[in-house]
């Protein structure tokens, strides 16, 4: 019950601010100006859906990242944990709270971008296959499944970074390589590669927030 209060409080804060507006509007925009652009310079005309999906998994996971990491650090260094901490909450309820909270944000946020490659995508090619919505589908798993690494990961980074400025350099330089790791099946074209990749980043988005949790069940406040 104290989780799903925490997670609707932490939704209200974080649906409202101006990261999450960029990333429901912007990124959709930005992915058809990347289409756009990839045509004018390649000369091939490649599938905006395939695009959004690129988009997604790279921008959306970053921003997601530095957003909880930066949160966290700067709730510790304004001593807020010692207000929640006073009342009768578990800790890792409020590490899940935010990671829930901007996961379904940024989850949202993918599923307009690709819902808008799709649209543009009948607009231009004049139909889609189920193959190719298949794909589209695919990728959207394979995107959600690197973002749950990513916010996992700027969650981790918040917990133990001491400023915002190092936390958003551990993110940027540390959290997408880490983010990379379930692509690894992809790239060796493993059989059933999508389905080891979500596996694999399901399993590492739940160990580093269990490393986040118990890191933060130990700090002082």
């Amino acid at each position: 019950m104290q989780l799903g209060l925490l997670f609707a409080d932490e939704l209200r804060g974080f649906y409202k601010s101006k990261v999450m507006i960029f990333l429901w509007i912007g990124m959709p925009l930005i992915a058809v100006l990347f289409r756009f652009i990839s045509v004018e310079t390649s000369g091939q005309d490649i599938p905006f859906t395939l695009v959004s999906t690129v988009v997604v998994s790279s921008l959306a996971g970053t921003l997601a990242a530095v957003m909880l990491a930066v949160f966290i650090i700067n709730e510790k260094n304004r001593r807020v944990y010692d207000l929640f901490l006073i009342r009768p909450l578990k800790r890792r309820e409020i590490i899940l709270a935010k990671f829930l909270a901007v996961y379904l944000c940024v989850a949202i946020a993918s599923f307009i971008a690709v819902v808008t490659g799709i649209m543009v995508d009948y607009v231009t090619i004049g139909s889609m296959s189920m193959a190719a919505l298949a794909d589209a589908g695919t990728s959207l798993a394979t995107s959600l499944s690197m973002i749950a690494v990513s916010c996992s990961a700027g969650v981790l980074i918040g917990v133990f970074s001491p400023t915002v400025l190092v936390g958003a350099i551990l993110v940027i330089y540390g959290g997408n390589q880490v983010s990379v790791i379930p692509l690894v099946p992809t790239m060796l074209n493993l059989p059933q590669a999508t389905v080891f990749t979500i596996v694999l980043a399901g399993a590492l988005a739940g160990v580093l927030l269990a490393v986040a949790v118990a890191l933060f069940e130990r700090q002082q406040f």
